[in-house]
């Protein structure tokens, strides 16, 4: 939605607990003005749709034992802890990024790894590349590895942009980060097996593109 910048003569008083209310939920003074006025005019803010998606998210992915959902750093932005099955246990982190740029929904899965292992780094690497090369055989996919133990995927949300969408999109980015997840645990569950002859994993995520059509 288009913005512009409007001047409007307010109470001092207002614009003070305005500024308390604001600053308690993490806004600011403007975000939070526009949210009671669109409210009041029962208008659904682009913030709004964006909560509602990681709510009807949540509602799917909660229930999944090897997930943990984690505090949201931003609005736009949704994040999940996952357990690998290997030594010590280590996390690995799902971050959604969906933004809207021009009414279109733009978006972006951030995959990052702490560890400190050049072992267990070197493990992820294989799994990403191979992982990457199985997307891109059904599908055009932007994979990139950035700088440490992180990994981007690119979404493709072009079916999935209008406001009525919501509850597919949230229902194809949790069927997505589950497989992908799934995908992890195959890897690393027979690590060596995986390594010389990765048959088992490219046979899974055959079967998930037979059962899903639409590929985000």
């Amino acid at each position: 939605m288009k913005k512009s910048v409007y001047s409007l003569v307010l109470m001092d008083d207002v614009i003070e607990a305005i500024d308390k209310l604001a600053y308690s939920v993490g806004m600011s003074r403007s975000q939070l003005i526009n949210e009671i006025l669109a409210e009041k005019v029962a208008m659904r803010t682009p913030q709004q749709r964006m909560q509602q998606l990681f709510e009807e998210l949540s509602t799917y992915l909660v229930p999944h034992e090897r997930f943990q959902i984690q505090n949201q750093a931003a609005e736009h932005m949704y994040s999940i802890k996952s357990a690998l099955r290997y030594k010590y246990n280590p996390t690995i982190r799902y971050s959604f990024y969906i933004n809207q740029s021009q009414g279109q929904l733009i978006g972006q899965l951030r995959i990052v790894s702490r560890t400190q292992s050049p072992v267990l780094s070197g493990y992820l690497k294989t799994f990403f590349n191979f992982w990457s090369a199985l997307e891109n055989s059904k599908h055009s996919v932007s994979w990139s590895q950035e700088e440490g133990v992180k990994w981007l995927r690119i979404l493709k949300l072009e079916e999935l942009n209008t406001p009525q969408n919501a509850p597919y999109l949230a229902s194809y980015l949790s069927d997505y980060i589950k497989m992908l997840d799934e995908g992890l645990r195959i890897f690393f569950t027979q690590i060596e097996r995986q390594l010389e002859n990765p048959e088992e994993l490219a046979a899974y995520y055959e079967s998930y593109c037979k059962t899903h059509k639409t590929l985000i």
